[in-house]
């Protein structure tokens, strides 16, 4: 976990525990990360306030007596930190999956009692016990977003080996733009530097470990091809196949499974190149049924005539 993301972690944990308003000076003193000078903090702490806001998390701003011009603290209100999965982009989804990890482990981490140590030896009273982190039932994320995360957030090239469509292990160097989850998979849009163009690399299709290269503000994210390039994204087909079990690997690999008997299973892929998927499913012959598109079948069940008349 980055420095930042660890500091957002335990400010919220911060600012849940306390009974009372915390004040940016009481802030700075207990919640790691806040170093330099007075107006950086204040920059820094700015700029956190914003992110956990845009997360749907609402920090509430009151003084201890509003009949005194007390200075003003900050808190989260337990009855407030609530999350409609729902209504949440995908992009908000994949931080909170991030978050939701290191949510967990820093309320048991040293970093969080310290802060709260902190709290306690300045007199104001906290709670660590009432915190609930159960209500995020997110599924766990793919080990390479955080790197993923910081590379795109510090805009530094990614580096990982990627398996083709004929599951070759293929060195990728990207300039990573957007991260996002669908139909339970993770996908990375990103510039590939030896394509020279984006393309969309699935998570679960990475054959190493990702990690950063080179200095940070590397690259500049070009908004209009990315926007050309989500449309596109938004165009692609989806195609049913039946698939006999312990057959077809490569396409299951590309699909989300269900099991439709003791024999077969439905897989559900996302294509682009309809030659392509139609000489995938060719290959596996008997092993393989296109149930859906109509159009698809029709294509594909042509296309077996055309084999049988040739071979008969």
């Amino acid at each position: 976990m980055s420095q930042k993301s660890e500091r957002l972690v335990n400010l919220t944990i911060a600012l849940l525990a306390t009974k009372r308003y915390l004040t940016k000076a009481e802030i700075f003193k207990s919640v790691a990360g806040y170093t330099g000078e007075p107006e950086a903090r204040d920059r820094m702490f700015e700029r956190d306030k914003d992110d956990l806001r845009s997360l749907g998390i609402e920090i509430e701003l009151g003084t201890f007596d509003p009949l005194f011009e007390d200075e003003a603290g900050y808190r989260i209100k337990p009855e407030k930190y609530s999350l409609q999965l729902d209504q949440l982009s995908p992009t908000q989804l994949m931080l909170l999956s991030q978050a939701s990890l290191a949510w967990k482990k820093a309320l048991l981490g040293e970093s969080a009692h310290t802060a709260l140590r902190k709290l306690k030896a300045l007199g104001i009273e906290s709670d660590l016990e009432n915190l609930v982190v159960d209500n995020l039932s997110i599924p766990e994320a793919p080990i390479d977003i955080p790197v993923i995360l910081d590379a795109i957030s510090e805009k530094r090239e990614l580096v990982f080996d990627y398996l083709s469509p004929e599951s070759e292990a293929q060195a990728r160097q990207v300039f990573p733009y957007r991260l996002y989850r669908r139909n339970s998979f993770w996908y990375l849009i990103a510039f590939d530097k030896s394509k020279t163009e984006l393309r969309t690399f699935r998570l679960d299709r990475f054959a190493s470990t990702a990690h950063t290269t080179g200095n940070s503000q590397a690259f500049e994210v070009n908004r209009e091809l990315l926007d050309v390039h989500l449309a596109q994204e938004s165009d692609n087909k989806r195609a049913s196949i039946a698939i006999r079990k312990g057959r077809g690997n490569l396409l299951r690999g590309l699909a989300t499974i269900s099991e439709i008997d003791s024999d077969w299973d439905l897989c559900e892929v996302s294509y682009k190149d309809e030659e392509w998927l139609i000489r995938k499913v060719l290959w596996l012959c008997e092993d393989a049924k296109v149930t859906a598109p109509p159009a698809l079948q029709k294509i594909v069940i042509e296309k077996l005539e055309q084999i049988v008349a040739l071979h008969a």
